[in-house]
């Protein structure tokens, strides 16, 4: 998602090629890891690498008003994750608000927690519970979310791979939003506004 065509939240990229980068053990570096993507962690389960692993049921619309963009991501993520449909909808209506809706129902509850994770360029700060305050180049957006469903961690990465600071020099920001009384069956929303 860009605003006025400046980041806020984010695809990382790569960090310069290594041997590592081309390897089997690739999926340990970081950028590399879904839990570094605007995506969820689903009972403690990041989604999974290989052809075998992907979304369906995609669908696209788009007018004058709005775009949106549906999609059951369960596919991506290995049987572990324990997960019957996980149904995401981004939805912009143009020039007023861009939301992030989760629909999920999982076969079980692992002790591992369930979160979505957002990958941002933005500085994050807590308004006040409900609300996040994402403070990009020349814009600030508010981010409304149920705050008796899920809870915010905003963790600060130093960006450290001279790759990755081309694009990203002043560090990013992991923002975990971690299910509070995670259930079988439920939804979610996050909502970007301008702020006022």
């Amino acid at each position: 998602m860009y605003y006025n065509g400046k980041p806020a939240l984010i695809d990382l990229g790569r960090e310069e090629y290594t041997a590592k980068t081309f390897g089997s053990r690739r999926y340990e570096i970081w950028t590399m890891q879904s839990k570094f993507h605007n995506l969820p962690v689903i009972n403690g389960v990041d989604q999974k690498d290989g052809t075998s692993f992907k979304a369906k049921n995609s669908a696209f619309t788009s007018n004058a008003k709005l775009a949106t963009f549906t999609t059951d991501i369960s596919g991506a993520y290995p049987k572990e994750a324990q997960v019957k449909s996980w149904v995401r909808s981004y939805t912009l209506l143009r020039g007023k608000s861009f939301s992030i809706s989760d629909k999920f129902e999982l076969a079980s509850l692992a002790k591992a927690p369930t979160s979505s994770n957002l990958i941002t360029y933005c500085k994050v700060s807590e308004l006040r519970p409900g609300v996040l305050k994402f403070e990009g180049d020349g814009f600030t957006l508010n981010m409304t979310y149920n705050a008796k469903i899920v809870k915010p961690k905003i963790n600060f990465i130093e960006v450290k791979d001279n790759s990755l600071k081309r694009y990203w020099p002043k560090g990013v920001t992991q923002v975990v939003l971690e299910f509070i009384n995670p259930s079988v069956k439920g939804n979610q929303q996050l909502v970007f506004t301008p702020a006022k």
